[in-house]
């Protein structure tokens, strides 16, 4: 048949180069104008894409800076918009409770509990006060600063006995002027806003100061949970009030030791340290916070001198740029495709409107050159049948060649145990297990030449198990990593393919074991047996490791293929995508979560090949 094939391709060629015409000077000429010209015009071409290219990048380059100079303007004016919201919203919940302290003053019980030193009386009444205004304390003193009534007189941190004539508010109250203060409460170390009232007798006379302290926590956590980055500030620069909790009792600028000496003598906020922020304004009007850009919006408070800052990333602002101009592009990319196909059309118009002539000449171009190809074509043909054939009798001579001594060696294994009447496999363990990998080679060659399904059989998991441990034994270094089994003392049948669920342990073996590899305690824990989940019954194989756990990945995204924690050279990523692939051809699953003490865990879960009646494994 080849002979036959080389015959017909050698009458054709010399068919083909027989009926070549002799080229005459105006046909070699005419292909030289043909081919020059085409030359020009590539040049032609390139050079108005490359013009092309360069308006394209300068158009980007210009189209992103103007677009994001407007969305700057327009964020920032939304931004002080919303910060003087925030701004008057803080200055709602300040005056919200400025009358309950008149309020309460003007009570007779309480300049009774005052003129008697007695302020038992008095405590529910405050506590009522407290919990229907929704304030976070009440509490009275004496002339002396001495709390004698409080709303949390039932509480371990109660103000009665304590005395405050170190706070503001309290020397403002005496001096007949309402105080008003935020500081960190001494006696429960959480911070409020505190607003006090002198307390008069019948003749007019202060006898007393009552105080009532606002919680404003409420507001912090309401920013944090609507995403917006807030700092209130003090006229000292230092923040009451954040979105962001570690934000709080910090500084914008440096206190000056007069503030620092005035702020240890209120007590204004207890052992915090007031440590400066990375704050830095820029001449723009922008900030910069912990190394990130922002615009800033500011805000007065009416009720005090503070002031709001309401912070809003650039980052977002630059991906909406991003996000325009590539529009931008993609419209611009559309209308120079269709220009370019217009022109397209225009010119395939008038090449079919060119001479007779060069038409002839080319069809003759054409019909050669169609004749040239089909002869490469025919001889490429034979060629790759000829590579065919031979790999196919090459792929049948391997698995030939290596079927006849594998085939001795078992039967010579097999004569030697009849002859010793030994039990199969037990003369020479390591020779029949050679023989196995030698003959699961054979089969895998076989499988790759005519793939199929592989066979499932039912054996006892725990052997699979011991298999993949002794696979990757070598790995383990027994002096500084410990590779502990923990098996179900029944046997765990499982009805599959027991060479891909070998495959399937060894990857999450190798994975564990590279997991603690840099790790101090270096634990690797292999389990195996029965258990309860979705109401059945299935067998497991779970393998826990203390390496650096997950790190915040979802199995998903470990089973995505060339996904890899590994540095570069020491993994391709496709381990878990393959073995999970292999799992859900067995009808199983593999699952992955962090146990509380660290490092990662995964399962991989099988049907079980009997329905157990006993209980699952603990």
């Amino acid at each position: 048949m080849a002979g036959h094939s080389a015959l017909t391709l050698g009458f054709l060629s010399g068919t083909i180069t027989g009926a070549r015409i002799k080229p005459d000077w105006r046909l070699e000429l005419s292909k030289r104008e043909i081919t020059q010209g085409r030359d020009t015009e590539i040049m032609i071409l390139q050079r108005r894409i490359l013009v092309a290219l360069v308006i394209v990048l300068l158009a980007s380059v210009a189209s992103y800076i103007t677009l994001g100079q407007y969305f700057s303007r327009q964020e920032a004016s939304q931004t002080q918009k919303r910060a003087v919201f925030f701004a008057q919203t803080i200055d709602d919940a300040l005056r919200r409770l400025n009358h309950l302290p008149f309020v309460i003053a003007q009570n007779p019980v309480v300049a009774q509990a005052l003129e008697t030193k007695d302020g038992t009386a008095l405590n529910p009444l405050l506590k009522t006060f407290a919990s229907r205004a929704n304030a976070s304390q009440v509490f009275l003193m004496d002339l002396n600063g001495k709390t004698l009534s409080a709303s949390n007189y039932q509480t371990p941190e109660s103000f009665i006995g304590n005395f405050y004539t170190f706070r503001p508010y309290f020397r403002d109250a005496l001096e007949g002027k309402t105080g008003q203060l935020f500081a960190i409460g001494v006696t429960t170390g959480e911070p409020g806003y505190f607003v006090s009232e002198p307390v008069r007798n019948a003749q007019g006379t202060i006898i007393g100061v009552v105080v009532v302290k606002i919680d404003l926590g409420n507001l912090a956590r309401s920013w944090q949970a609507s995403g917006e980055r807030i700092l209130v500030t003090n006229s000292e620069s230092v923040v009451l009030l954040a979105s962001k909790e570690s934000d709080q009792f910090r500084t914008l600028a440096p206190l000056s030791e007069e503030a620092l000496r005035e702020m240890a003598d209120f007590r204004l906020f207890g052992d915090r340290p007031l440590l400066p922020l990375d704050w830095q304004v820029q001449d723009d009007g922008r900030v910069t916070l912990n190394g990130a850009d922002h615009i800033l919006a500011q805000a007065s408070i009416e009720q005090e001198n503070w002031t709001v800052h309401l912070l809003t990333s650039l980052s977002g602002i630059r991906q909406r740029t991003a996000l325009a101009v590539v529009g931008i592009l993609a419209v611009l990319f559309a209308i120079i495709l269709a220009v370019t196909g217009f022109r397209s059309a225009r010119l395939k118009q008038a090449l079919a409107k060119s001479d007779a002539d060069r038409m002839r000449l080319t069809r003759e171009v054409n019909v050669r050159r169609v004749a040239e190809t089909r002869l490469k074509a025919a001889k490429d043909e034979l060629a790759r049948s000829s590579r065919l054939a031979a790999l196919g009798q090459l792929s049948a001579s391997i698995t030939h060649e290596l079927g006849q001594p594998i085939a001795a060696m078992r039967n010579y294994l097999t004569a030697q145990e009849l002859a010793e009447g030994a039990a199969p496999g037990s003369v020479n363990k390591q020779l029949t297990g050679l023989v196995d990998r030698m003959e699961n080679i054979n089969n895998q060659l076989r499988f790759f030449a005519t793939p199929r399904i592989g066979e499932n059989a039912e054996f006892d998991l725990r052997s699979a198990a011991d298999a993949a441990v002794e696979l990757v034994s070598h790995g383990v270094n027994p002096e500084n990593t410990s590779l502990e089994k923990k098996y179900s003392k029944d046997p765990v049948p499982v009805s599959a393919n027991k060479q891909r669920v070998e495959q399937v342990l060894v990857n999450l073996l190798r994975n564990a074991i590279d997991a603690v590899a840099d790790q101090d305690l270096r634990r690797i824990i292999i389990e195996a047996g029965r258990e309860n989940g979705h109401g059945r019954f299935h067998a497991f194989v779970r393998v826990t490791d203390t390496g650096p756990g997950l790190e915040g990945r979802t199995l998903a995204e470990l089973q995505e293929p060339f996904m890899t924690t590994k540095s570069s050279g020491q993994g391709m990523g496709l381990g878990l995508a393959i073995s999970s692939q292999i799992a859900s051809d067995l009808n199983g699953t593999i699952e992955a979560d962090a146990p509380p003490e660290g490092g990662a865990r995964f399962t991989l879960t099988l049907p079980l090949s009997q329905n157990p009646t006993e209980k699952p494994d603990e």
